[in-house]
C-alpha cells in the first residue's frame, strides 16, 4: 500500500492549490464535490480501491509495475 499512498500524496501537492475551476477543468469536479481535497482512491471509471491488484517482490519497481498491470486488468 505504500505505493498507493505515495501516488496519492503526489497528486495531492499537485492540486492542493488548484482553484475550483482548475480542478473542474482538469476532470476532478466530481471528486470535488463528493471528498473535496481527500484523497479517495479510485480507478479511472470511479471504482473504489481494492487491494487485489497489490503484489510484492521485494523490487520496487517490479512491485509498482506489476500493480498497475493488475489494476489496468480489473478494470
Amino acid at each position: 500500500m505504500a505505493h498507493l499512498e505515495i501516488v496519492g500524496t503526489l497528486v495531492y501537492k499537485l492540486t492542493r492549490n488548484a482553484s475550483v475551476d482548475e480542478l473542474k477543468k482538469a476532470g476532478f469536479g466530481g471528486h470535488y464535490a463528493e471528498h473535496e481535497r481527500a484523497l479517495f482512491y479510485t480507478d479511472a471509471v470511479g471504482n473504489p480501491w481494492t487491494a487485489a491488484c497489490i503484489q510484492a517482490k521485494g523490487d520496487p519497481i517490479a512491485d509498482l509495475t506489476e500493480d498497475m498491470a493488475a489494476e489496468g486488468a480489473i478494470s
